[in-house]
């Protein structure tokens, strides 16, 4: 029987690179449409920078995904932990995917800098 290989930290990171990348979407989005709403004019800027901000988000997603994939063809079959991995870390780039396109929704369905009348 052999002995477990330990994973490296680049593994670690690898899995959890899309959840941060979500959250990062994510916390841009909302802070850029706070500040935004502070300025005259922003309003008209947030939906531009929202777009920017989703494509890279989705962009670096697909750019995980690929690297993940690619991972597949140079690991050994008999390896279970690293198809683990891959599998784990595809699941988590989907979440993060539909993660950010649900994150998105607000901005292209509420205008932005709606005020409430009271």
């Amino acid at each position: 029987m052999s002995t477990p290989r330990a994973r490296p930290l680049a593994d670690l990171l690898q899995l959890f690179m899309a959840p941060v990348i979500w959250f990062l979407h994510l916390s841009l989005l909302y802070g850029g449409e706070a500040l935004a709403c502070t300025f005259p004019g922003g309003a008209g800027r947030m939906m531009w920078f929202g777009a920017a901000v989703t494509i890279v988000a989705l962009g670096s997603l697909a750019a995980l995904a690929a690297v993940s994939s690619r991972r597949r063809v140079e690991s050994r079959p008999d390896e279970h932990s690293a198809a683990f991995l891959r599998r784990s870390t595809l699941f988590l780039t989907l979440l993060s995917a539909i993660g950010v396109m649900w994150g998105t929704l607000p901005l292209v369905l509420a205008p932005a800098c709606a005020t409430t009348a009271g």
